[in-house]
């Protein structure tokens, strides 16, 4: 199957779920920066899943509250407003991908690696230089979704993507997405950057997903692609076991970043990890 037939059905309507008039309420309302907690709770109400899980999660050991917490607005105030809205941005999306045909894919593993990306973007974006920063909701997003393309592939052509799976479990050393090429034609990013054409994914989320894997890229936005590319590598590093902090120096000048400073949150995150975890699962569970 080539690269342009592939294009043809992750946007064709037919063959990967639209997203609904609840889902596009849902999605601008965790976009709007000037909506409040109780009109976002009331929102996010009216998708019982989705109002189940942003409750589970803030009732779990891990955010203190052991079963205290019974209604949405209380919920936000014990996760966070940008924390809230990212989640429920990314349940619903996930949700109309089914990933369950395909043996080797790891969702525990993908939405751990989301998670702790999206929390690593958050914190270290106020570090970066003022006149490059990106706004701090916007990286936590760009981190949940960055790698939405692999969930699309998964959906699509789960057989094939079993076989690119196991080929990078038995040759690492090539990226899964050449593995991925090798079997489709194309890879993640690029699948990530149809899927959110279609769904009319800001354009600064799409460059993300198209680039973030490239230190090189300096097009459009720039900053939020260079951060969310450093932010995956090293939440990969984490999920690997890797203790000792690793620097990409070139990329680290370029966003004016502090080293230490940089190394100081990358540590933070062991401290947290319990709770990514914890919202990871929530994913999961989806």
């Amino acid at each position: 199957m080539t690269a342009d037939l592939i294009r043809q059905k992750i946007q064709q309507q037919k063959e990967l779920p639209t997203l609904t008039p609840d889902i596009h309420r849902i999605l601008t309302a965790c976009q709007d920066n000037d909506i409040n907690q109780t009109e976002l709770a009331d929102i996010l109400g009216e998708s019982p899943t989705i109002a189940a899980r942003i409750l589970g999660l803030a009732n779990s050991a891990f955010f203190g509250q052991r079963g205290g917490v019974h209604a949405l607005p209380h919920a936000i105030s014990v996760l966070g407003f940008v924390t809230v809205r990212s989640i429920s941005a990314g349940l619903v999306l996930a949700g109309t991908l089914d990933t369950r045909n395909c043996p080797t894919f790891r969702p525990d593993h993908y939405w751990l690696s989301a998670a702790l990306s999206a929390t690593l973007a958050q914190r270290i974006a106020p570090l970066v230089a003022a006149d490059l920063r990106p706004p701090s909701d916007t990286a936590y997003l760009a981190g949940l979704l960055h790698n939405i393309g692999l969930l699309a592939l998964v959906h699509l052509h789960p057989v094939e993507m079993d076989q690119a799976f196991t080929a990078y479990a038995n040759n690492p050393l090539r990226t899964l997405g050449e593995h991925i090429h090798d079997v489709l034609g194309t890879d993640h990013y690029q699948a990530g950057v149809w899927l959110g054409s279609k769904w009319h994914f800001p354009n600064a989320l799409l460059l993300v997903m198209e680039h973030h894997y490239d230190p090189s890229y300096r097009g459009d936005h720039w900053p939020a692609v260079l951060l969310q590319g450093l932010c995956a590598h090293w939440a990969n590093c984490i999920i690997g076991g890797q203790t000792c902090f690793e620097a990409g120096p070139e990329a680290i000048g370029a966003l004016g970043l502090s080293e230490p400073a940089i190394e100081k949150a990358w540590q933070g995150m062991f401290d947290h990890l319990d709770r990514i975890r914890a919202i990871s699962g929530a994913f999961v569970a989806h």
